[in-house]
């Protein structure tokens, strides 16, 4: 059994490619994207031979921001977990998170085994999160 795959939705260059470095040191498979609409057209365009089994994602982003790739995965029946990463977090924010679903949420700037951590609380068998 591999880790699944997860997608990053993330228009800070730095905090995508540090994402991405912990995330395969964990042993996922990564794929980056920059805003919200690149990240619907690759959900949408992912094989299910090799599904996407976590979106993170930002809040801000140019394009399409996270609660509108949330609102727009839910309008298209895509079930996926989501973990929203910002540092805009607040009360009021959460609350819509949960709202919509959300599976966790992580303020930045992260800590890597934080990360690790929320991944094992919606990935529960995702190898490499120890």
């Amino acid at each position: 059994m591999t880790n699944p795959q997860i997608l990053i939705a993330e228009d800070e260059k730095h905090t995508r490619l540090a994402l991405h470095l912990v995330l395969r040191q964990a042993g996922f498979g990564v794929i980056l994207t920059t805003n919200g609409r690149d990240a619907y057209e690759k959900i949408r365009q992912q094989p299910a031979s090799h599904p996407i089994g976590l979106i993170i994602t930002d809040l801000k982003m140019p394009e399409l921001d996270g609660l509108g790739l949330i609102d727009k995965l839910q309008e298209a029946n895509i079930r996926i977990p989501i973990m929203v990463i910002t540092g805009y977090g607040d009360k009021e924010l959460l609350r819509q998170l949960r709202k919509r679903g959300c599976a966790s949420y992580i303020d930045k700037p992260f800590i890597p085994a934080e990360v690790l951590n929320r991944i094992a609380g919606v990935l529960p068998h995702a190898l490499a999160v120890a």
